[in-house]
């Protein structure tokens, strides 16, 4: 039996530029969250029982 192959370089830059754009999504989607959460009024957020401050944390929390 032998060893399995490694990765060629194309098969390498693929994976890196699916790891890039998954990435670049997901910070997408992460400013898009902050930008509407902000644009909320306090009274909106308080029903949602999120406070104005801790909405930056709650999108790093849950970007991954």
């Amino acid at each position: 039996m032998t060893a399995p192959k490694p990765p060629s370089f194309h098969q390498r830059l693929l994976h890196a530029l699916h790891d890039w754009r998954r990435r670049a999504v997901t910070r997408r989607r992460a400013r898009d969250d902050v930008l509407l959460l902000a644009g909320m009024s306090d009274h909106d957020l308080r029903d949602l029982g999120i406070g104005r401050s801790e909405v930056p944390e709650l999108v790093d929390r849950n970007r991954y």
